[in-house]
Formats: structure tokens, C-alpha cells, sequence
């Protein structure tokens, strides 16, 4: 116990010998932490008399003001190793655009349902964003974690397929082999690389290639809906096109050549004493992500 403590047990204790016995020392003791928090203070917190022992009005505002505090500060760590053992608080959570709003968003929702003890900020950006900067909990990528300050922890792999329009292809030709796209205008999504190059899984190993287009963009949708124009061809994952390929407005080409994978990512900012809040949203992003494509 520190000084502080000796001289609420004293003030409690209406003495230095009762004080003493409850904390299992002697009165000599007691009486030097008490001279020493009063030395370090500047200021008589005790009137000392054979007899009785009186509060200084220094010493009433201590005791009457830091109890108070004390007892709130047991409260807060009451409350924080609750919250680490239970999900509760703001968990405040980054992910991109076209993932949170078709696959993400829902998931989060029936997250929160699960937790009613979470108050949950989803924010939606196609940009690279520092955990701490924004005080973010947790960030949600595809791609390839850039910062190696993170925790960066594989939830699923994030299928991709070269689609194009119909109009397009007709206008262009069918690619039969990956080669076949450096004669085509390939739609570029620049904010995983500024390279514009896409690789190919074949049976003797990958394929690179340089691709070239007149169209880029940060943002999935937007190449989608330049593919869906007829301006070129796009690589990407399954959540984005689905509804293109489901009602016509985009083919899949060149589905006999794998295409390697992105990986959907949940990043945080350390592996060690991770709120449950955190924990437990890690958890349930991969039970519902483990099939996502």
C-alpha cells in the first residue's frame, strides 16, 4: 500500500495504532508514511496529540476528495477488465467501400445484435487508413497489408474473374489465352498497386502481364460499371460483378486460367491484451467469411 492508502486507513481508523493493526505494521511505520505524503504534499494533513488526532482542512479536502477518487478509480479498472473479458464499449471499424457496402455492412448489423453492449462506427474508404491517426479498433483490406506495425490476420481468400461486356467482346474478340489481353483495354484498380499488371495461374506456373487501358479507379464499382460500358475489360472479385454476370451486362472470359487470389485482411494495431470487443468481431469475421468470393 502507498502512502496515500496508510493515510486513509489512519483517518478511517481514528488512529495510528488502529491503522496499524490493520494493516499489519508498526504505529512507527504508519507514522512515517504519513510524514512522508505530507513532506512530499507541502502541506499538514494530521494534528497529532497524545489524545485525539484531528484532520488539517488540508487534510479533510484530501481524504473527503481522494476517497473519492480512489473509489472511482476502482470502478474504471472494474469496468476495463470487464470489457476485456466481455464485448462492450465503441468498436470503430474501417473496411472500403464496395466490400463494406454489399458484404460488410450487413454482417456488421447482425454483429451489433449479437452485442447490444457495442456501440459500433463503420466507416466506408477507399484509402489506406491509420489505425491510430483515426483511433480505429480495427481496419478491414483486401489486398496486401502495406504496414508492418499492424496485426494483419487472413480471414478468407477474395476469388477475382476478367469479365466484359458482351458489347465489348463482340466489338473486341473473345481473349482465349491471358496474352490475348495486351491487344485488349484492361480496366486497372490502382489502390492496391500503381502497377497496372494482372497474374495468371497456369500449369507451369504464373503469368504477368502489363496490362494497358484508358480507364482506372480506386473504387470496384467504378470499374465495373466501365466494364458494363464497353470500355474494357475488368479483373475482379466475385461480390463486385455478380449481379452484371446474373442479368447479362457482363461475361466472365478466360475462367479455364486461375487467377491468384487477394486475401480479405482484418488488421489491428497489437497481438497483446486485445479487447474482447476486437476479439470477438475478429471471430465472427471469419465464421461469416470463410466462403466469401
Amino acid at each position: 500500500m502507498d502512502d496515500r492508502g496508510v493515510f486513509f486507513s489512519v483517518v478511517e481508523a481514528n488512529g495510528f495504532a488502529a491503522a496499524a493493526r490493520r494493516l499489519d505494521t508498526t504505529p512507527a511505520s504508519v507514522s512515517r508514511r504519513v510524514k512522508s505524503l505530507e513532506q512530499r504534499l507541502g502541506v499538514r494533513l494530521l494534528q497529532r496529540t497524545t489524545r485525539k488526532l484531528n484532520l488539517t482542512e488540508a487534510g479533510e479536502r484530501y481524504f473527503r476528495e481522494g476517497r473519492r477518487l480512489l473509489h472511482e478509480l476502482d470502478e474504471l479498472e472494474q469496468a476495463l477488465t470487464a470489457s476485456a473479458q466481455e464485448p462492450e464499449g465503441e468498436l470503430r471499424i474501417v473496411a472500403p467501400m464496395s466490400f463494406g457496402q454489399r458484404r460488410l455492412a450487413p454482417a456488421v448489423a447482425h454483429f451489433a445484435r449479437l452485442h447490444p453492449k457495442l456501440r459500433i462506427s463503420l466507416t466506408l474508404e477507399d484509402r489506406a487508413t491509420d489505425l491510430i491517426d483515426e483511433a480505429a479498433d480495427l481496419a478491414v483490406r483486401i489486398g496486401y497489408p502495406t504496414d508492418s506495425s499492424m496485426v494483419a490476420r487472413a480471414i478468407a481468400p477474395i476469388q477475382r474473374h476478367a469479365c466484359a461486356s458482351p458489347e465489348y467482346l463482340e466489338r473486341r474478340g473473345f481473349p482465349r489465352l491471358p496474352e490475348d489481353l495486351l491487344n485488349h483495354d484492361c480496366l486497372h484498380y490502382n489502390l492496391i498497386s500503381e502497377r497496372e499488371e494482372w497474374t495468371f495461374l497456369r500449369d507451369n506456373g504464373e503469368q504477368t502481364l502489363a496490362i494497358r487501358g484508358s480507364f482506372c479507379s480506386n473504387n470496384g464499382d467504378a470499374l465495373a460499371a466501365a466494364a458494363m460500358q464497353g470500355l474494357g475489360v475488368a479483373l475482379l472479385p466475385g461480390f463486385i460483378i455478380e449481379e452484371g454476370l446474373a442479368d447479362g451486362r457482363l461475361v466472365k472470359v478466360l475462367e479455364e486460367y486461375q487467377r491468384a487470389p487477394l486475401t480479405l485482411f482484418a488488421l489491428y494495431p497489437s497481438r497483446q491484451h486485445v479487447p474482447a470487443k476486437t476479439r470477438a468481431f475478429l471471430d465472427y469475421l471469419l465464421d461469416r467469411f470463410a466462403e466469401t468470393g
